[in-house]
Order: C-alpha cells, then sequence, then structure tokens
C-alpha cells in the first residue's frame, strides 16, 4: 500500500508510527539534490544498543518538517525533510 499520488504523503506522526513498529522504505531529494532512497526504522531492536538516543530523536517540539531516523542500510542516523519527500512505499517489514 504506497503512497504515489502527486505530493499526497502521510504526515510526519503517520510515518514516525510506521518507523516505530518496523521498516518503512522512501525516497527524498537530498540537499544536493540527488535523489535517495532509505529504509528506516525507529524500532529499538533494530538499531544496535552503542547506537540507542537517550532521548526521543523527535521530540514533539522539532520542526514539523524534520524526521530524524535510523538508516537500515547504512547503519547510522539519518535526518530528512518531510517536504523533500518524493515516494512514500510504506512498511517493508514489520518488527
Amino acid at each position: 500500500m504506497g503512497y504515489m499520488m502527486k505530493n499526497k504523503f502521510p504526515d510526519k506522526s503517520f510515518i514516525i508510527r510506521q518507523m516505530k513498529s518496523g521498516v518503512v522504505n522512501f525516497k527524498f531529494e537530498k540537499t544536493n539534490g540527488e535523489l535517495r532512497e532509505m529504509n528506516a526504522t525507529l524500532v529499538s531492536s533494530q538499531i544496535p544498543p552503542t547506537h540507542h538516543k537517550e532521548t526521543n530523536p523527535n521530540p514533539h517540539n522539532s520542526s514539523e518538517d524534520l524526521i530524524v531516523c535510523w538508516d537500515v542500510e547504512n547503519v547510522g542516523w539519518r535526518s530528512f525533510k518531510l517536504s523533500t519527500l518524493k515516494e512514500y512505499n510504506g512498511q517493508v517489514m514489520k518488527v
């Protein structure tokens, strides 16, 4: 179940909820204009213990446009702006 309608993507809270229960796949435009695909999660069992954050990576008072997540392939914390989202494919793995 993808969100392929042009510029009609889920909101930040929906994406974060999906990341908290699995791995999601999406594409966004990097600041240099390059298209980047990412499989990302916020499930602690998918993040090495040495990389667990002490605080919520997406606090309620953070920018509505910014999402911080764990990049499963590149094994590191990454962030992207919701406004640069080009494709959202939803959960690809439930955890």
